[in-house]
C-alpha cells in the first residue's frame, strides 16, 4: 500500500499544475510521455530482472564498509540494494540525424519557419519574402522549415533553388516540448544570420524558452497578421500567446496591415516601434479591363476561399437565401479540420453551386459575375483582394482587419455580421452600372498605389537586417 501511494505523490511532482492550466494539451502530453517511459522500465525488469550492479559500485561498497558496517547485509555483500540503470533513448538522436541528412548543407544564411505551405494569404507572403531573399543571396543558402506533420501543396511554388526540409513530417513523432527543444537545438548549431517565422508554433514557443540563446547569432523576425478568435470571440493567437515575452527577443514584428499593431500595442503594452507595417504587393501584371455588357446582365455572385469558420460561410448561406434570384458560386476547401458546418447547409441551396480548390482567380472568374462577396469574421489583409481587384470584379466585404487599407472604409459594411448589409450591396452595384464601374476604378487605383513589387522590395529593404543587401553577382 505504502509502495502504491510513493507511485502516486511521485506521478503528481510530474504535473506541473501552471502549464496545465496555460496549455493542458501539452502537459498532459508530457505526462503520458512520463508515464509511458516508467512502465516501459518496469517491463523491461519484469522480462530480464533488475540490471545487475555493476562491480566498481560493489566494490567501494565493501571498501566503504570499513567505515559504516551496517552498508553490507547480514551475508557480507550488497544483495539488499537495487541498481537502476539510466535507459538510453536513442529515437531523438535518430530522427535528428535524418534531420541533419535533409538538410544536407550548414551553410544556410537565411531561414524562413512556417507550418505548412497552404494556399492562403500568410503563406503567399512568405512566398514573396521568399523570393526577395532570392533576388538578394543565392538560393541555395535560403532554408525554409516546415514544422506541421502536414502536406504542403505550394511547396512547389518556392523559388528554385531554396530547399525545403519538412521539420514536422520528421519529428512529428516526438512530443511538442522535445520538437521545440530540437528545433533550438538545429538553430543554435546552423546560426543563420536571420530568421523569419511566419506562424510556426514551435517556433514561437522555442522563441519564448530560448531566444535569448538563438539570438546570440542570428537576428529574429516574426510575421503576424491578425488575431484569431475562440468562440466566445476572445482574442486568442500567436500575438495573444507569445508577444509579450517574446518581444525582447525579436528584432522587429512584421504586419501587413496598420490596423493590428495599433491594437496589440494597446493592448498588450508591447512597444509600437516594434512593429513594421509591410503590405504584400500585387506581383502579377494587369490591365484595366473594359465592360463588355450591361452590369444588369449579370446574374452571379463570386465567393472563394477556405471553409473554415473565420471566413464565415454561415453568413454566405444567409446571404444566398436573402437573395434567391442570385446564383453564387462559391469555391474552396477546408483547411481546419472537419471546416464549418455551414457547408452542409450551402450544400443543399438551390442557388448555390459549391466547387473545390482553386489554383488561379482568373481561373473561376466569369464575365457573369457581377460582384464578388468576402465574408469573414477577422483579417489581415486578405490577397486574394488583389487578384479580384485585378480581374476587375467589385468586391463586397466588412470592414475588418486590415481589409480597410485596400478597400476604402465606405464601401464596406461596418459591421461583419450584418447580412443585411451585404445584401443591400449586392443589389446597389446590381442596379447601378455607374457604381459598379466607379468601384471598378477605385479598386484598379487601390493596386496601382503602393501595392508594386518595388514598393514592397522597398519596405522591406528599410527594415535593419532583414534584406541582406545584394551578394557579387546578383541583380
Amino acid at each position: 500500500m505504502i509502495h502504491r501511494i510513493r507511485k502516486i505523490i511521485g506521478l503528481m511532482r510530474q504535473v506541473s499544475l501552471e502549464q496545465l492550466v496555460r496549455n493542458p494539451r501539452m502537459e498532459l502530453g508530457r505526462i503520458m510521455g512520463w508515464f509511458a517511459r516508467r512502465i516501459g522500465r518496469a517491463a523491461d525488469v519484469a522480462a530480464h530482472g533488475a540490471p545487475p550492479m555493476p562491480e566498481w559500485l560493489a566494490q567501494e561498497m565493501v571498501a566503504l564498509a570499513h567505515i559504516e558496517p551496517e552498508l553490507l547485509s547480514a551475508h557480507g555483500d550488497v544483495r539488499q540494494y537495487s541498481h537502476y540503470g539510466v535507459p538510453v533513448i536513442p529515437r531523438p538522436g535518430e530522427l535528428y540525424r535524418k534531420l541533419l541528412e535533409e538538410l544536407g548543407s550548414f551553410d544556410y544564411t537565411h531561414v524562413m519557419t512556417l507550418p505548412w505551405l497552404v494556399p492562403g494569404g500568410a503563406d503567399r507572403g512568405a512566398l514573396y519574402h521568399l523570393e526577395l531573399w532570392a533576388n538578394l543571396v543565392p538560393a541555395s543558402s535560403i532554408l525554409v522549415l516546415t514544422t506541421e506533420n502536414s502536406d504542403s501543396p505550394w511547396a512547389d511554388r518556392l523559388p528554385a533553388g531554396v530547399k525545403l526540409v519538412q521539420f514536422g513530417r520528421i519529428v512529428g513523432e516526438m512530443s511538442f516540448e522535445a520538437q521545440v527543444a530540437l528545433m533550438t537545438r538545429l538553430l543554435v548549431q546552423l546560426q543563420p544570420d536571420v530568421l523569419h517565422n511566419i506562424n510556426s508554433r514551435v517556433m514561437w514557443e522555442a522563441t519564448k524558452v530560448s531566444g535569448l540563446a538563438i539570438r546570440q547569432r542570428t537576428t529574429i523576425f516574426a510575421s503576424l497578421f491578425c488575431d484569431d478568435y475562440d468562440m466566445n470571440m476572445v482574442p486568442v493567437g500567436y500575438a495573444r500567446s507569445y508577444l509579450r515575452e517574446c518581444y525582447r527577443n525579436l528584432a522587429g514584428v512584421l504586419c501587413d496591415n496598420s490596423v493590428y499593431p495599433r491594437k496589440w500595442s494597446r493592448e498588450l503594452g508591447v512597444p509600437i516601434e516594434m512593429f513594421v507595417v509591410v503590405p504584400f504587393p500585387y506581383d502579377r501584371a494587369f490591365e484595366e479591363r473594359s465592360a463588355s455588357q450591361s452590369n444588369g446582365m449579370r446574374r452571379r455572385v463570386l465567393w472563394a476561399g477556405r471553409f473554415d469558420r473565420q471566413k464565415r460561410p454561415d453568413i454566405l448561406a444567409a446571404v444566398a437565401a436573402a437573395m434567391p434570384e442570385i446564383e453564387f458560386d462559391v469555391h474552396g476547401a477546408a483547411i481546419i479540420s472537419g471546416g464549418d458546418p455551414a457547408m452542409t447547409e450551402l450544400a443543399k441551396m438551390s442557388n448555390v453551386h459549391v466547387n473545390g480548390r482553386f489554383a488561379r482567380l482568373e481561373d473561376i472568374v466569369s464575365d457573369s459575375h457581377f460582384a464578388y462577396l468576402h465574408t469573414a469574421a477577422w483579417e489581415g489583409v486578405p490577397t486574394i483582394l488583389f487578384d479580384v481587384a485585378a480581374v476587375g470584379l467589385p468586391i463586397v466585404a466588412p470592414d475588418v482587419g486590415g481589409i480597410r487599407d485596400f478597400v476604402s472604409p465606405e464601401r464596406l459594411v461596418p459591421v461583419s455580421t450584418d447580412v443585411q448589409g451585404y445584401v443591400d450591396r449586392l443589389r446597389m452595384l446590381h442596379s447601378s452600372d455607374q457604381l459598379w464601374r466607379q468601384v471598378r476604378a477605385e479598386q484598379y487605383d487601390s493596386l496601382r498605389e503602393g501595392r508594386s513589387w518595388t514598393a514592397f522590395a522597398e519596405r522591406a529593404s528599410a527594415v535593419p537586417g532583414l534584406v541582406p543587401p545584394p551578394s557579387p553577382g546578383q541583380p
